[in-house]
């Protein structure tokens, strides 16, 4: 299933406003209607994910190795793009 455009650069920018730089370095969207494949947008969430786990390592009350607010971020990005596993 194809993200579409408009869901890929929201989620793209959810993640930069939590402080991604992985996410700021990708390229927004511009497919023309033709959307991307699911690949892109997990592979969006995994470099975010990581790069938060890194940065946020030793941190107290971490959820899924993040700050609540990193956490909430990633699943916010998954969910406008329709991903359930990354």
């Amino acid at each position: 299933m194809a993200i579409s455009d408009n869901d890929y650069n929201r989620a793209r920018a959810i993640l930069i406003a939590a402080g991604s730089n992985s996410a700021r370095a990708s390229h927004e969207k511009h497919t023309q209607g033709t959307g991307s494949p699911d690949g892109h947008g997990q592979s969006l969430l995994r470099g975010s994910r990581d790069e938060f786990r890194a940065a946020d390592r030793g941190k107290p009350n971490l959820q899924s190795e993040m700050t609540q607010a990193h956490y909430n971020a990633i699943h916010a990005a998954a969910q406008q793009m329709g991903i359930q596993g990354w």
